[in-house]
């Protein structure tokens, strides 16, 4: 059944959450920051704006406004920080209930900071600045996707941001061993990475993957109807 889902919120998290659900079929109206969101500040921001927000509809009424409307949501996903919530009255979980709709809300671990301001400055941004890695926002907006879909009772659910990484990155394994050398602990077989290709030798035959360039995306990985095709 196609949900009516309210995109609130602001950059990467949200608008790509939002975008999964568009492309699952569902009707996505998603509040647009009046001015410029933070996304159009970024280098080429014009185009992630463009493939994150394509297949919803777009309103620049403030939150407030968008949910004491008529319209009736079925999903509402957020990542404002419980402070701005509380300065505009907005009440998550009595909206909820209120209103039997489901609302997912993205929340930081660590009071209302974002954790891609530790996930990212300090580890792959320290040594590659130049690359637009949002794995801690893609990863989050995917788990937040999954939670507004991952049931009919209505409520107000939140989940940690660095917790969507955690759960990625380490599953539900609790490893004990020496992470020295260059073996995976639990795969003995050997990873390596030369010049534009990454080499793994696995059971006796070496398998490469090629680096891909921009037009190899454009044209796999980044559809006309913003869908990725394998």
């Amino acid at each position: 059944m196609r949900k009516r889902v309210l995109e609130l919120g602001s950059y990467v998290v949200p608008a790509y959450a939002g975008m999964v659900l568009a492309e699952q079929g569902h009707h996505v109206t998603k509040w647009v920051k009046p001015g410029a969101d933070p996304i159009l500040g970024l280098h080429r921001g014009d185009e992630l704006w463009r493939w994150i927000n394509h297949g919803k509809r777009l309103e620049d009424r403030h939150p407030r406004d968008l949910l004491s409307t008529d319209e009736r949501w079925d999903i509402v996903i957020d990542n404002f920080r419980p402070s701005t919530l509380a300065k505009w009255s907005i009440d998550p979980a009595r909206i909820a209930k209120d209103r039997g709709l489901r609302w997912v809300s993205l929340r930081s671990e660590v009071g209302e900071v974002s954790f891609d301001l530790i996930a990212q400055a300090r580890s792959w941004m320290e040594f590659c600045p130049w690359v637009p890695f949002y794995v801690g926002d893609t990863v989050a907006g995917l788990w937040v996707a999954f939670k507004a879909l991952a049931g009919d009772e209505p409520g107000h659910f939140v989940i940690g941001h660095a917790t969507c990484m955690q759960k990625l990155v380490e599953g539900e394994l609790v490893i004990d061993v020496d992470r020295r050398g260059d073996a995976i602990p639990w795969d003995q077989e050997r990873y390596t990475c030369v010049e534009r290709e990454a080499v793994i030798d696995y059971r006796g035959t070496t398998y490469r993957e090629p680096a891909r360039s921009r037009e190899w995306k454009l044209a796999h990985l980044w559809h006309h109807d913003g869908r990725m095709v394998i």
